[in-house]
């Protein structure tokens, strides 16, 4: 018996000593897991760390420069001259070197072997975001994003050249920010020159009648040629340059207002079907005023359209931008279809001949000419002003109008700048060919 309790007292000290083993070692186990776990952490925080701190290389986004025979550009009157010094400034810093390129000593040698003129060539891609990339070896190349991420690769330059340079750039957004302010210079120099050209024509008006119209009239076109002088400031400055774009749906609105009251007015000389031929000439004199303020006034409301949608940097469509153009258009075209009629009726009934330049006698001159006449023919009419032939011709031509509205997007396309004699010009891609 006694050997049975010794026997029970053996194994139940050797169970106890196993399970207090068993759950040391366990808790060993669970300790050595969390331990594992915490290490593990450590890597994938220490990884995560250097991921973010990329390599400073990743941000360089490189620009190839090529020379180029200067045979590519069939015709140098499409290059457009940069010369905003900010503007210039930003392409340099863009492309370092590109305004001297073309004049540096080793350069100059290489350009005489090639036995021709040449010139250099960098392009921005433009119309997708460029992504930060890093020269790789034997290529330089960048990837860009499309609304649906990355869309393909952009070749910087994708003519051959001669001889090839690359130059390395800040980043992406200093290239699109470049891009935009080539574009909008592009667009607004145009703009502001042809709005010259309207203050210029309405400036000859010298017999206009109505002085507050006409003041009103040329504070429209000095206010938005003030807006289309270009500069940097408005463009790289998103609040300065959507308050410009608020003063231009005011000027729109009062120069939709002015072409309304030209329109009605020409409208009213078309019910002036009883006058006599001296009343007639004056009152073709006045509606000669009349007529070039309307050409003037649709010219001014497609600039505004141009310069809303240069502004908006291509993020607008330029259907709406020009929404208003057709509704106005449309309206110009009747009010000149009337006039058309009035001066046909008239020219009937006063017998005058705008190929000869003449008109027929009538109340006591024709009188005393009529026996003559009888003889000869040409003494029934007598000659007229050709300066009155010219402002009947002119405002009796049947015509819809076919307005040169600008409809490119260089916006979305891809900026060429050319380096040539140490001055750095703009190719828009629609005219490189």
């Amino acid at each position: 018996m006694e050997y049975v309790v010794v026997g029970i007292c053996i194994v139940a000290v050797v169970a106890i000593a196993a399970l207090l083993i068993y759950r040391r070692k366990r808790m060993n186990s669970l300790e050595g897991e969390r331990k594992s776990d915490q290490d593990s952490g450590a890597i994938i925080t220490q990884q995560t760390i250097e991921l973010s701190q990329s390599d400073p290389k990743l941000d360089e986004l490189v620009i190839q420069m090529e020379m180029l025979p200067a045979e590519v550009i069939a015709d140098e009157n499409k290059l457009v001259e940069i010369t905003d010094s900010k503007v210039l400034a930003r392409v340099n810093n863009l492309v370092p070197g590109l305004s001297q390129v073309g004049v540096l000593g080793s350069n100059a040698v290489q350009a005489a072997k090639a036995g021709s003129e040449v010139l250099y060539r960098a392009i921005i891609p433009a119309g997708a975001k460029l992504a930060n990339s890093k020269a790789m070896e034997g290529a330089v190349r960048g990837f860009y994003h499309g609304d649906n991420g990355i869309k393909g690769y952009a070749d910087f330059v994708e003519v051959q050249a001669q001889n090839v340079t690359a130059v390395a750039a800040n980043t992406a957004a200093a290239a699109m920010s470049v891009a935009s302010m080539v574009v909008g210079q592009y667009y607004m120099t145009q703009i502001n020159a042809e709005l010259g050209e309207i203050s210029d024509g309405i400036s000859k008006i010298s017999d206009f009648q109505d002085n507050e119209f006409r003041s009103r009239f040329f504070s429209l076109v000095a206010h938005v040629k003030k807006i289309a002088d270009f500069q940097v400031e408005i463009l790289e400055n998103d609040e300065l340059r959507l308050s410009k774009i608020a003063q231009l749906d005011n000027l729109e609105e009062e120069c939709t207002q002015l072409l309304g009251q030209v329109n009605l007015t020409l409208a009213g000389f078309a019910k002036k079907n009883d006058l006599d031929y001296a009343s007639y000439e004056k009152e073709l004199k006045e509606a000669q005023s009349w007529y070039t303020c309307q050409k003037a006034l649709l010219d001014v409301l497609y600039k505004i359209s141009d310069l809303r949608y240069t502004l908006y940097m291509g993020a607008v469509s330029r259907e709406q931008c020009a929404a208003l153009l057709p509704t106005y258009t449309k309206q110009v075209e009747d009010t000149q279809a009337l006039l058309t009629g009035w001066h046909q009726t008239s020219v009937n009934r006063l017998g005058i001949d705008t190929d000869e330049i003449k008109r027929k006698r009538v109340g006591f001159d024709g009188v005393i000419h009529f026996i003559p006449g009888l003889f000869n023919d040409d003494l029934k009419f007598k000659a007229i002003d050709e300066r009155t032939v010219e402002m009947i011709t002119d405002q009796a031509s049947v015509k819809s109008i076919v307005h040169s509205q600008d409809t490119s997007d260089l916006y979305a396309d891809d900026v060429q700048l050319i380096s040539k004699d140490g001055k750095i010009y703009y190719l828009p891609m629609d005219k490189a060919e």
